[in-house]
C-alpha cells in the first residue's frame, strides 16, 4: 500500500531533520560560528548550502517513500528482504553520484575532490542507514494500526452478529404471544379481534421503521409502549393501566425494550377488573424505573428467561451497562439506563 498522509509527513520531517544535523557544522560556518565547527577544506557559500541540504532531503523523502512502497508487493511486510535492501542501496549511490557531481559542476567549489566524494558517500549513507530505520518503525506503527483496525472491524461484526441473534429470538417470541393473543379474540369478539389486529399492524409498522436502529428515542419508546399495552386492553378492559412520570423525556434508550418488560408483565399476572395491574414508569436521573404490582398466576408459567436476558445482553452490548431487576412480595421493577 501506498504511504499515508501521516506517514508522507513524518518521513518528510526526518528528511528535514537528518538534513539539518549532517549540515550543522557548516551552518555555523555560514554563520561565522568557526569555532563550533570543524575547518573544511574548502569554503561553503550560503547557495551552496541551501543545494547541499535542500537534495539531501529530497533523497532522504525518497528514500524512506520507496522504503514503504516497495513493501505493497511485499507479502512478509518487512523491509528486510532482500530487493528491498539492494533497491535502496542503489538508490543511495546514485543520489550520492548525482548529487556531489552536481555540486562540483554547478559550484566549482571542490579544492579536495578526494575528501568532498568521500564525505558526501559518508553522508548519504549514514542518511539512508536512519531512514532506513524511520521507514522501519513507520512500518510497525502501521501493522499495529491496521491489526487494531481489524480486530475493531472482527469485534463489530461479532457484536452485530449477537444483536441480530438476539433479536430474532426476540420476534419469534412476540409473534407467538400475539397470534395466540389474536386467536383467542377471534373465538371470543370478531370486533374485538380486528381492533386488535389494527394496534398490532402499528406495533410491527413501528418495528419495521427502527429495524436497523439499535438507540431510538425515548418519546418513540414510550408511543410503542402505549401501542403495545392498547392491545391487551382490547382483552382485559379497565384491568391494565399505565402511569407514565418521566420529567425529561429528551433522552435515548434501546429499541424494543420495553416490550419484553410487558410481555413479562403479562405472562406471569392475572390481569382482570378484579385483579387490576398498574404499571408505573418513573425516572430516576439516567435510570427509568417500571415498575408493576404482582397478580401471579396461581399456575406455574414455563419460562426460558428469553426477554430479560436478552435485553439484558443488548444493554451490556450496546451501552456497557446492565439492566437492574429487583422482585418483592408486591412488586416487580426492572431498571433500563437512560442513554
Amino acid at each position: 500500500m501506498y504511504p499515508t498522509k501521516s506517514e508522507n509527513k513524518s518521513i518528510l520531517y526526518v528528511s528535514i531533520f537528518i538534513s539539518l544535523i549532517f549540515n550543522f557544522p557548516k551552518v555555523l560556518r555560514i554563520f561565522g560560528e568557526t569555532d563550533l565547527a570543524p575547518n573544511y577544506p574548502w569554503d561553503f557559500n550560503l547557495y551552496e548550502l541551501i543545494f547541499q541540504m535542500l537534495f539531501q532531503i529530497l533523497f532522504c523523502y525518497l528514500l524512506g517513500y520507496i522504503a514503504l512502497k516497495r513493501i505493497q508487493n511485499n507479502l512478509s511486510n518487512n523491509l528486510f528482504e532482500i530487493k528491498i535492501i539492494l533497491a535502496l542501496i542503489v538508490t543511495t549511490f546514485v543520489f550520492w553520484f548525482i548529487g556531489s557531481n552536481l555540486q562540483e559542476i554547478i559550484f566549482k567549489n571542490v579544492s579536495n575532490q578526494k575528501f568532498f566524494y568521500r564525505t558526501y558517500l559518508i553522508r548519504f549513507t549514514l542518511s539512508s542507514i536512519l531512514m532506513f530505520i524511520t521507514s522501519k518503525l513507520l512500518l510497525l506503527h502501521r501493522q499495529k494500526n491496521l491489526g487494531e483496525l481489524e480486530n475493531e472491524k472482527l469485534k463489530s461484526s461479532y457484536l452485530n452478529s449477537k444483536l441480530e441473534n438476539l433479536k430474532d429470538q426476540i420476534n419469534p417470541h412476540f409473534l407467538f404471544n400475539s397470534f395466540a393473543n389474536l386467536s383467542a379474540l377471534i373465538n371470543e369478539d370478531q370486533h374485538k379481534a380486528k381492533k386488535y389486529l389494527s394496534n398490532l399492524s402499528d406495533v410491527f409498522r413501528y418495528t419495521l421503521n427502527n429495524s436497523n436502529e439499535q438507540i431510538v428515542d425515548l418519546i418513540d419508546e414510550l408511543a410503542l409502549l402505549n401501542s403495545y399495552i392498547e392491545l391487551y386492553k382490547i382483552r382485559v378492559q379497565d384491568g391494565l393501566s399505565l402511569q407514565i412520570d418521566l420529567p425529561n423525556k429528551q433522552k435515548k434508550i434501546l429499541n424494543m425494550s420495553l416490550q419484553p418488560l410487558m410481555e413479562n408483565v403479562i405472562k406471569h399476572n392475572e390481569i382482570s377488573k378484579q385483579k387490576p395491574l398498574s404499571i408505573c414508569l418513573k425516572q430516576k436521573g439516567d435510570l427509568l424505573i417500571f415498575e408493576n404490582n404482582l397478580n401471579l398466576k396461581n399456575m406455574s408459567v414455563n419460562s426460558n428467561g428469553i426477554g430479560l436476558s436478552n435485553l439484558n445482553e443488548r444493554y451490556k452490548i450496546l451501552a456497557g451497562k446492565e439492566i437492574n431487576i429487583q422482585k418483592s412480595e408486591t412488586h416487580f421493577i426492572v431498571t433500563l439506563p437512560l442513554i
